[in-house]
Parts: structure tokens; sequence; C-alpha cells
């Protein structure tokens, strides 16, 4: 019978294949992501504070805006929870920013502020030297289409 090096490196290669199964089978990694704990207590949705708005235009023909908005989370226990478009009234645009909070005055919570930004998308659809307002949570920015 000939001898034939690829048929040497075929047990090797097998029992390779089997110990890194079964290395990954015996492991304890769980491949998931590992999912944001949910609250213990009663939570509510409620408007969250808004600290700065800041107009985006963006170097295109037409023109791209959007609106950088800072909102905050006032305590550890506020968790962001969306910050969308809620419609054009004449030529404001509205955005409502909630978080979710407790609703529960017996949960203890630090006091730690921290800031969430986002970004919403106004598109090109603006008439040049139109004045235009983006309302965000009754905080207002104004500004003049270019």
């Amino acid at each position: 019978m000939p001898h034939r090096p690829g048929l040497l490196l075929l047990p090797l290669a097998l029992a390779l294949a089997a110990v890194a199964f079964l290395a990954a089978a015996c492991s304890n990694r769980d491949p998931r992501p590992i999912p944001s704990p949910s609250p213990t207590y009663r939570t509510k949705v409620e408007l969250a504070p808004i600290d700065n708005l800041e107009l985006i235009i963006r170097e295109s023909f037409p023109p791209q805006y959007a609106i950088k908005i800072t909102s905050g989370l006032p305590s550890g226990c506020h968790q962001f929870d969306k910050a969308e478009p809620d419609g054009w009234r004449a030529n404001t645009l509205v955005i409502r920013v909630t978080n979710i909070a407790p609703d529960d005055p017996d949960v203890a919570c630090d006091t730690l502020y921290r800031f969430v930004e986002s970004v919403i998308e106004l598109g090109t659809d603006f008439v040049p030297r139109e004045h235009y307002a983006v309302e965000v949570n009754g905080k207002r920015l104004d500004f003049t289409a270019q």
C-alpha cells in the first residue's frame, strides 16, 4: 500500500475539531447580549428636562438640518426613553423627549444628574430666508433657513 502524507493528518484534524467543539459546548459564556436590568419598582414615562438645543447645518446642497438635543436624567433611577418628532405646527417642529422614571416615592435614587445627547434629522425641505423653530419639551430654538 503506498504511503499518503495527507491521510496521516486526517486523524489529527478530526481530533482538533472535536476538542474545539467540546470547548465551545462546555463554555459557560452565553453568546446572547445581556439585557439591561429592568427596574424592580413601578415606573412612569415623563418629559425629560432639556439642557441645550443646537442646530446642525450640514454642508450640502440643499442644506440638511438636524437638531442636537441635550436632555437630562435627574437621578440614577431615570432612564432615557426616546426622542421623537411630534409633528409640525405651522413653521415649528415639536419634538418630545421622554425618560422612564420611578413612580414610587419610596424608591431611593442617587442624585447624580446625567446627560443624554440625541440628534434628530430635520431634512432639507426648508425655504431659504424663511423663519422656523424647533420646540422640545417647551424649550424653543428659532432659526432662519439658508
